[in-house]
């Protein structure tokens, strides 16, 4: 029986249109196309489902028609970024002049709230308020126009972000936030569910005498430097690190059940005394660095073996090596550790980074 050959899709659609993406970025560096007009790309992104609707339907017949078909757009998009401004397509720039913008909300009858803030790109400063009636106070130097939402009353919801305008913006000197600043206060008085997504810019998240029930922080390709804070109740917080470094330090006395996620940044931590801290951390590229007082009992599990090197203190007892003897996978204790009126356990999934624990 004669074998069925089946069909091979050869459209040279895809091939072109990747060489004319290149082409359009070149021309945007040399100063070719103005960065008005490479923002109106944002505009003609229903352009691409129409053209690979016509390529599906027409371009599959024939290698040829697909090629005419990715010329034909590419060229399209050249001409209309070229011509733009004398045809009126201009699209609207939103990172103009740097304003200042403040916004407030008061503490009115609410007993709990979920505060969920996106910093994008800005540095940024978080930090409790002074004795106030207001559950956040906020004060943002900005490009852009900022929302910001607040609902309910005893359990208040509120939220903060930049409008930003999606955009193909190759230059990159029109979101210089140099001398920019985001000042943003949070009330001690109410307990806080907390969400902030760090973005590229820096930021400083200092929560001492905040009471925080549950925490969030994503982090971008910006630097944190984060402080948990005491608590009287034990709460969650879950850090996924991104390219930036983090700086995290647990105040003497917090109680935190702590899920960390490296990422290709340097983690830093620090944990003050008379702390009560369970952290499972799932290790990355980056190094991970932690500084344990001696006034508590310390468990460290380290599960699997990565490529990158774990480091135990020489006085930690391995009570467990998991059926490993090479010393890289198994438990290790202070002495003392079941006894400890404050305890602290690590368990760590290795990964191509470093682990230190000091």
């Amino acid at each position: 029986m004669e074998e069925r050959q089946g069909f091979q899709y050869r459209s040279l659609f895809w091939p072109i249109l990747l060489i004319g993406v290149g082409v359009v970025w070149l021309l945007g560096n040399l100063g070719y196309i103005p960065t008005p007009s490479l923002r109106m790309l944002s505009r003609l992104w229903p352009l691409i489902l129409i053209v690979i609707g016509l390529d599906i339907i027409f371009g599959r017949r024939s290698p040829v028609i697909g090629g005419l078909i990715g010329l034909g757009t590419v060229a399209l998009v050249i001409a209309l970024l070229l011509f733009a401004p004398s045809l009126g397509l201009e699209a609207p720039q939103t990172d103009g002049e740097l304003k200042t913008l403040t916004f407030s909300e008061p503490i009115g009858s609410a007993t709990s709230a979920r505060i969920t803030l996106d910093l994008e790109r800005y540095p940024t400063t978080i930090e409790a308020l002074p004795a106030s009636d207001l559950l956040i106070d906020a004060e943002l130097d900005t490009f852009t126009d900022v929302n910001f939402s607040a609902r309910g009353t005893r359990e208040k919801s509120v939220s903060l972000d930049p409008v930003t305008d999606f955009s193909f913006d190759f230059d990159w000197t029109d979101w210089d936030t140099a001398g920019t600043r985001w000042e943003i206060g949070l009330s001690p008085d109410v307990p806080i569910d907390l969400t902030v997504d760090v973005g590229s810019g820096s930021a400083t998240i200092d929560l001492m005498y905040l009471e925080i029930s549950e925490l969030e922080i994503d982090g971008g390709s910006g630097s944190v430097n984060l402080t948990l804070p005491e608590s009287s109740s034990l709460y969650d917080a879950n850090i996924d690190g991104g390219s930036g470094s983090f700086d995290i330090e647990f105040e003497s006395g917090a109680e935190v059940r702590a899920e960390m996620s490296v990422g290709s940044g340097s983690f830093d931590v620090v944990i003050g005394s008379s702390a009560d801290v369970e952290a499972r951390i799932d290790g990355g590229s980056g190094s991970i660095d932690i500084d344990v007082p001696g006034d508590v009992g310390v468990r460290v599990v380290v599960r699997d073996r990565g490529s990158g090197s774990v480091h135990v203190p020489g006085n930690y007892l391995l009570v467990d090596d998991m059926g490993d003897n090479d010393g890289d996978t198994g438990i290790w204790e202070t002495d003392g550790y079941n006894s400890a009126v404050h305890r602290v356990e690590i368990t760590f999934d290795p990964g191509s980074g470093s682990f230190n624990l000091r």
